[in-house]
């Protein structure tokens, strides 16, 4: 089965809300979809979502890499499978949102090869599996009606935006926990929006205010280990690293100086299932939970994703989410949602039967 056509399309997804952090507001999923052809007829779909803030990833720099990358990959044989997965992850530096979302669809690929779907390929056994769901950082009032909304839609944890004001946020906080109850899980996410000192403050009112936090997520820079390491060494709640734990190196060097007590795996982070699942294994062998996240990404990514966790036993937070933001779901077949459960395809690969609404912007073939 060789690689013999390429094709890079837009995919613009409209959201039921918009979505608020301390890093940006957008009210759409903007997505660059990849799909693969095959001299035998097969297609397999990847796709990177366009986050500058956290991953430095454009859609346009996203659109050149995957060109850079994918004239290497024409009339490979996905039989060497291996070989090109490597590949994908040394043609370019960094550019992880285009690697995963051809890392993707070379997995979708050879899991059809076989005619499994990928999850199954990947070890899982179970095609359901339960997600949390996140409340974007805004006026407190309007932050709890939407709580109270998503735990009566069956979610049972709730991951809370939090980060652009300390007072208010311990407000967020409380009063949430006030309107859920004491039987919903809340985890907090301050996406780099604290310093060290705040943190802790806001940390230890939580604590002494029983308001039942289950994890604080990336409260300072990415790049201010030493304070994130200062803040896990002293706080009474587990600190987990999302934007600090892009890629293999970032995740041995916080294992090794024990600076976050979690690691937030995501695709567009490491570049696809290969690097993820070398992420997850060393942060097993260290005995550190993992959390399974996304960035705001259409269901396509979130296939992959979640055909990754379903076969991983040491995922002690599932935030794939952005699948319950959108107003309508443009993937026909792969994974899909029911109440707070994502329902993976028992079909071969991701189990993707067609998209609409794609925007061919460039095409590579041999």
């Amino acid at each position: 089965m060789k690689i013999t056509k390429i094709e890079i399309a837009k995919l613009r997804i409209p959201l039921i809300r918009p979505f608020i952090t301390a890093l940006r507001r957008t009210e759409h999923v903007e997505d660059i979809v990849v799909t693969i052809l095959t001299d035998e007829g097969s297609i397999g779909y990847g796709a990177a979502a366009s986050t500058p803030v956290i991953t430095g990833d454009s859609q346009e720099s996203i659109i050149g890499a995957i060109q850079i990358i994918g004239n290497k990959l024409l009339g490979l044989d996905i039989a060497s499978f291996e070989s090109i997965l490597l590949m994908i992850q040394n043609s370019v530096i960094n550019n992880s949102s285009a690697k995963a979302a051809l890392d993707m669809a070379i997995h979708d690929l050879v899991a059809k090869k076989l005619q499994t779907p990928l999850y199954k390929m990947l070890g899982g056994g179970n095609s359901e599996i339960k997600t949390l769901t996140t409340v974007s950082v805004k006026d407190v009032n309007d932050m709890v009606e939407d709580a109270r909304l998503f735990i009566s839609q069956g979610f049972e944890t709730l991951k809370i935006k939090v980060g652009q004001n300390p007072l208010e946020d311990i407000e967020r906080l409380k009063k949430i926990r006030e309107a859920v109850g004491n039987k919903i899980n809340i985890v907090s996410d301050a996406n780099q929006g604290w310093d060290s000192k705040s943190a802790l403050q806001i940390i230890d009112t939580l604590v002494n205010s029983n308001v039942g936090i289950a994890m604080v997520e990336q409260p300072c820079k990415a790049w201010d280990l030493e304070n994130l390491k200062y803040i896990r060494d002293n706080s009474p709640l587990p600190i987990f690293a999302d934007e600090s734990a892009f890629n293999i190196r970032d995740v041995t060097n916080i294992l090794a100086n024990r600076i976050a007590d979690g690691i937030n795996i995501k695709l567009m982070k490491s570049g696809g299932i290969y690097q993820a699942r070398t992420i997850y294994d060393l942060s097993t062998a260290h005995n550190i939970p993992c959390m399974a996240g996304c960035m705001l990404e259409s269901p396509i990514g979130l296939a992959a994703m979640a055909s990754f966790v379903v076969s991983r036993h040491n995922i002690q937070f599932v935030d794939l989410d952005s699948i319950t933001m959108i107003k309508a779901n443009p993937v026909h077949g792969g994974v899909q949602l029911k109440g707070a459960t994502l329902l993976l395809s028992d079909e071969a690969g991701l189990g993707i039967k067609h998209i609409d609404d794609l925007e061919i912007v460039s095409m590579l073939g041999i």
